[in-house]
This record gives structure tokens, C-alpha cells and sequence, in this order.
């Protein structure tokens, strides 16, 4: 067997100029709540429980932005985050802890996001029935909002099929701190 040397090349490639750092150090830490004040600052008035973070690589598509499957996967990452504090549930799944179940999800999608764009998203409930919910959500970034969408969520009993009303200080907290309405 005759073994072939392939030339040596002396190409040097290039890659283009990083983009300029625009998340904050400790943008990778887990999230930190902010006050609605600072939430009416993003461009998100009217919620009282939101965070930032910014736009990682793996949630591009292939026109490098963004894709839409993203916004749904961080209105989930919300939404759980929501549920605890606000003791809709503990995701124990223990006798006296409800199954969140989500009816329907929707999200409208109005600007394009880049990659380390830094954005704070934002959820609320704005209106409560004895055993359902619907929850509000928006990303904004740099003062525009850039996606919205809402939430149908059953509580249920563990059995999966039995509604089961909301516990009461869930409900209080819902009222007090989102101003959800009550829906007989």
C-alpha cells in the first residue's frame, strides 16, 4: 500500500468580530426576581413577577434568531417558576398537591430576538375560576415588547381527571399581587 502526503495548506481562517457583551456577569446565575417597578422600566407595566436573562446560541433557528418554539419553552420555565411562588402548587405530587395541566398555550410573535440580547420576561394571572386559571405572559427587550402569549391551566387532583379548587392563599395572592379577577 503506497501512502499519500497531502500537502500542508497555510490557510488561516477567520472568524468574525465577537459581538459586543451586552449580558451582565452574572447573567447565568438562576434568575433574579424583579420589583414592578423595575419590570414597568422593560416596558412590562402592570406585572409583579418577572425576571431577565438573555438569549443563549442553541435558541437560534437557521435565519439566526430566535425561534418560535423558544418563547414557548420560556413561558414554561416561568410559569413553573410562578406556580411555586406564588403556592399554586409544589410539584410534590403528593395526595394534597395539585397536577397543573395546561388546556391551551398561544403566543404571538411581534419582533425578532438575537443572540445575547438580554430580555426580561414577565407572567400574571388574570382571571381565576374555582378549579382554572389564565395566565398572561410578554418578553421585552431594550423598552419594545417582542412576544406575548396566555395560558389555560386546570388544576386537577392526582388522579389526572378530578378539578380540584385552588388553594385559598394562592388565590389571595393572585388577587393581591397580579390583580387576576374572579370568575364565578
Amino acid at each position: 500500500m503506497v501512502e499519500q502526503q497531502l500537502p500542508k495548506l497555510n490557510t488561516r481562517v477567520r472568524f468574525p468580530s465577537p459581538a459586543p457583551r451586552t449580558e451582565s456577569a452574572t447573567m447565568d446565575d438562576p434568575h433574579t426576581l424583579l420589583a414592578p417597578d423595575q419590570l414597568a422600566a422593560a416596558g412590562l407595566s402592570g406585572f409583579a413577577y418577572g425576571y431577565s436573562d438573555k438569549v443563549r446560541f442553541y435558541e437560534l433557528d437557521a435565519l439566526n434568531h430566535v425561534n418560535n418554539t423558544v418563547f414557548l419553552k420560556w413561558f414554561e420555565t416561568i410559569r413553573v417558576n410562578y406556580a411555586l411562588a406564588r403556592g399554586i402548587t409544589t410539584y410534590s405530587h403528593a395526595d394534597d398537591d395539585p397536577q397543573l395541566v395546561v388546556r391551551h398555550l398561544s403566543a404571538d410573535f411581534l419582533a425578532p430576538m438575537y443572540q445575547n440580547e438580554v430580555y426580561t420576561i414577565a407572567a400574571r394571572t388574570r382571571s381565576i375560576k374555582a378549579s382554572s386559571l389564565i395566565m398572561e405572559y410578554a418578553v421585552a427587550s431594550g423598552g419594545q415588547i417582542k412576544g406575548t402569549g396566555d395560558c389555560v391551566i386546570i388544576s386537577l387532583e392526582q388522579d389526572g381527571k378530578t378539578r380540584r379548587a385552588h388553594f385559598p392563599d394562592a388565590v389571595r395572592a393572585m388577587v393581591d399581587l397580579d390583580g387576576a379577577k374572579l370568575v364565578s
